[in-house]
């Protein structure tokens, strides 16, 4: 079949066979005719020579200008920067300006060399069906996908029109910027922290709204640990006598780590995969847990129970490694000195408030003395139970507290919810305490529940108690390869810009969640106070598709004024817009790859290609937006922010500057050698590992309902089953089947959706269903079946797989609208979050099941 014309503003209708011939004559046309909107002035045109390319502009690397004759192919450096965490190093083959192919580049360390069927197929996403290629304003009703082309020009001018009209009226709050992870980079991506789109936010001082996702695991675990990273890097697995792979596949998920855990198995590794579902990589197991899906806390809470009841974690662990000697008011407050008549005394200077901060010291019972003292100054033992009251005032102890509520969940108890036996509990207690040093792989599997917090706490408790963290082999949590990013850029001042008169940029107004946007439209008012969103910029993300409650937020796109989307495709998203933004592929623009968890590496991503089309780096939209507002002064270019970024002494120090990566393209974020996380010290109040907490709110997210919050069960240790997804809820009567929202090996979330390449693998949305329950309905492979429950409804069909247990069912949450036969995956998760934790929680899902 022959290729179709280009039309509305991004191409239709291509073959697998018939994209790359339309691509080439795509780039003949546009270099006889030239581009409206041409990015070429920030970023010249590329000249590459030898095996990795090189530019003449000022962010190119030094090196020989020349051209290649035609046909010639040129190898440029470049990153796959999905949120898959992989951050793949790639290099890019271009042949007569068109990227023909991809494959894995060598890392300094080629353990870490990889690529994936994603990073593969990069030509299919560049040249695909739906790949936008001009400005487009809406012409029909919002999700027609009814749009017509515009200028740049009329686009960026209709935008600033309609901006202005809203700030004067309302201020810039009026404006809601809304922050996907769809391109990991600093400059047109969405790196946390590191991100030049906070510096735009910034500018503009429009309000923000957070994404909420993946924080239930960061949020529980602090609790306990107050926040420091405790995962080693991915080459230390060969150090551990014991890998747990906890709520984890990485075989699909994170494939380019899978060969790390392989190869310490072969070398003696025991390798055990706690998953409800028997999976590629429980197949792989020395030992699978089939835990039933969203107990992780109970089965948590009873190796606890074991350890402590046989004494492999005592007394002494828990007064020198824990803050169990503390004590706690009936009021769930800590006792202080101040309690007892000790006046609090100043100490050193708040950064943020530029006072001297309260000191008032923590109480526990010095045993030798009879008395309560300040916490750290005991030279004796402290007391950790039979405390029962002091100066008059009622306490009990942190460890007091914390096995009040281990001691709930004997084996017995916990394997009956867990579907697991009481040996394997046992088992799994003894594993830790005798079988280390033991590192904990722990991803997204327990995240995604409205209890995801809760079960975080005692899961991590498990490894810290035993000592199982700080040293060679010994690790908890996923691999955070981005600590330094977060912790040394130097994103104060490439966040904060000042004008030519030295005012500084206004800074982001309110911070929203997705949760509360519709009531804000509605109702103009947030935290009491009054807020008017009037319009939206959608950045990085596809939302309509990926956030729970497809008719909500389908819903409050409809009630905002004016939508602005900046996307590569044509997403479900997208048809949601007024004006449509054409972003630039990643490999058509300079960019720094830098936030990714499975390897320790900065990466240089050269310009490969010119845009296709009208397309523009994102950093360049950002900075013609705050031009045509009047701001253009707090922007700067490419090179200031990068080189203002990566403007401290540790970056110095680890040789990863902008120019080094101009020049060889990598550079590690740790000194050489396996980084190790320390241990030494905890981030909490105590600087030890924490039991009880007391202030309940403060964290890495914050309490996105206006409700009251029922603070018994958040001072301390406390789970419950997953609100929808748990087997003894009265909601599992009505929906009888608990649905897994998995990963795909083609998809990273909707990104490859529409490549044609991997469509060839996986061609359309399935549900995998037990075979025995897939029996009991009556359903045969490839049957059309229905999923529903009283939040909406989805239509696909029917796969069996014998991996998933009785009553629960797996479907991937990568598809568009109009990929399923009817309805929407979206629709079935809940939107609501737990009371402190705004977590999106998409594996907290029941639904009942009819062939059709």
């Amino acid at each position: 079949m022959e290729e179709k014309e280009v039309a509305q503003g991004f191409v239709r209708s291509f073959t697998r066979r018939s994209f790359i011939k339309g691509a080439a004559t795509f780039a003949a046309a546009t270099a006889a005719t030239g581009a409206v909107g041409s990015s070429a002035s920030m970023l010249a045109s590329c000249s590459p020579t030898g095996n990795a390319g090189t530019t003449n502009d000022a962010l190119g690397s030094s090196g020989a200008s020349g051209t290649k004759g035609a046909g010639e192919t040129q190898i440029f450096a470049g990153a796959c920067r999905g949120n898959c965490g992989g951050g793949c190093f790639l290099n890019i083959h271009v042949r007569d300006n068109k990227v023909v192919r991809t494959s894995a580049r060598d890392f300094p360390n080629t353990e870490y060399n990889r690529i994936c069927t994603k990073g593969l197929t990069h030509v299919g996403r560049i040249y695909g069906p739906n790949r936008l290629l001009y400005p487009m304003k809406r012409v029909g009703a919002r999700g027609s996908g009814d749009f017509e082309r515009i200028t740049w020009d009329e686009a960026l001018d209709t935008i600033a029109t309609k901006w202005q009209s809203y700030i004067e009226k309302y201020g810039p709050s009026a404006i809601m910027f809304f922050l996907g992870s769809g391109n990991y980079s600093a400059l047109s991506g969405s790196s946390n922290w590191i991100g030049a789109f906070q510096r735009f936010v910034n500018s503009l001082g429009c309000s923000y709204c957070s994404l909420d996702v993946d924080a239930a695991i960061s949020f529980g675990s602090g609790r306990a640990t107050g926040g420091i990273p405790l995962a080693n890097e991915l080459t230390d697995r060969k150090n551990a006598k014991t890998q747990v792979i906890w709520g984890n596949n990485p075989t699909i998920s994170l494939m380019h780590t899978m060969h790390f855990f392989m190869e310490a198995k072969e070398k003696g590794t025991r390798f055990i995969v706690i998953d409800p579902v028997y999976n590629a990589t429980a197949s792989k197991a020395d030992w699978w847990l089939p835990v039933r899906g969203g107990t992780d806390g109970a089965l948590a809470l009873a190796v606890l129970n074991v350890l402590v009841q046989n004494g492999w974690v005592n007394d002494d662990t828990f007064r020198s490694k824990t803050n169990a000697d503390l004590l706690i008011k009936e009021d769930g407050r800590f006792l202080r000195m101040s309690d007892l008549g000790v006046a609090p005394t100043e100490g050193e200077i708040d950064p943020t408030t530029n006072k001297p901060k309260l000191v008032d010291p923590l109480a526990v019972w010095d045993e030798s003395n009879g008395a309560a003292v300040a916490f750290g100054t005991v030279t004796g033992i402290t007391a950790i139970k039979g405390v029962a009251e002091v100066n008059g005032i009622k306490v009990q102890t942190v460890y007091e507290n914390a096995m009040s509520y281990i001691n709930k969940y004997p084996p017995a108890k916990a394997a009956s919810m867990c579907g697991l036996s009481e040996d394997d509990i046992y088992e799994l207690a003894r594993v830790y305490y005798e079988d280390g040093p033991v590192t904990t792989e722990i991803m997204m599997g327990m995240n995604h529940y409205r209890n995801g917090h809760y079960t975080a706490w005692p899961v991590f408790l498990v490894g810290l108690l035993t000592g199982n963290v700080g040293k060679p082999g010994a690790a908890i949590g996923q691999s955070e390869e981005y600590m330094p990013q977060l912790l040394y850029c130097n994103s104060k001042a490439a966040h904060y810009p000042l004008n030519s008169a030295g005012t500084p940029a206004p800074g982001q107004a309110a911070l929203l969640h997705t949760v509360n946007v519709e009531e804000v439209l509605r109702t103009g008012t947030y935290q009491n106070k009054d807020l008017t969103i009037k319009s939206a910029y959608i950045h990085c993300s596809n939302p309509v598709v990926t956030m729970c409650d497809h008719d909500y937020t389908t819903g409050w796109f409809d009630m905002l004024d004016f939508v602005v989307v900046a996307d590569i495709c044509m997403t479900e998203t997208c048809k949601h817009a007024d004006i449509i933004l054409p972003s630039a592929h990643w490999f058509e623009q300079v960019d720094l790859a830098c936030f990714f968890s499975t390897h320790p590496y900065m990466i240089w991503q050269e310009k490969a290609i010119e845009p296709l089309g009208e397309a523009m780096p994102d950093f360049k939209i950002f900075g013609n937006i705050l031009d045509k507002l009047g701001l253009g002064e707090y922007w700067c270019t490419e090179e200031e922010y990068l080189n203002t970024m990566l403007d401290n002494d540790y970056w110095r120090s680890v040789g990863c500057t902008v120019q080094k990566l101009k020049t060889d393209k990598v550079a590690r974020i740790y000194p050489e050698g396996d980084h190790i996380a320390s241990a030494a010290a905890f981030g909490t109040e105590t600087g030890r590992i924490s039991l009880y907490q007391e202030n309940i709110t403060k964290g890495y997210t914050r309490n996105a309902t206006s409700e009251p919050i029922d603070e018994s069960i958040e001072h301390g240790l406390y789970w419950e089953t997953p609100v929808f997804a748990g087997a003894d809820r009265d909601y599992r009567k009505d929906y009888p089947y608990h649905l897994l929202s998995e990963h795909m090996r083609t998809h990273t979330h909707t990104q490859w959706w529409d490549c044609e390449y991997v469509k060839e693998y996986e061609a359309e949305p399935i549900v995998r269903i037990n075979p025995n329950d897939a029996a009991e309905l009556g359903i045969s492979e490839g049957d059309v079946v229905r999923l529903s429950n009283d939040q909406g409804f989805v239509v696909m069909k029917a796969a069996i797989n014998a991996g998933l247990p009785r009553k629960m069912i797996s479907s991937a949450r990568s598809w568009q609208k109009d990929d399923f036969i009817d309805g929407h995956f979206a629709s079935l998760p809940s939107k609501e979050y737990n009371q402190v934790c705004a977590n999106q929680a998409f594996n907290d899902v029941a639904v009942k099941i009819e062939k059709l």
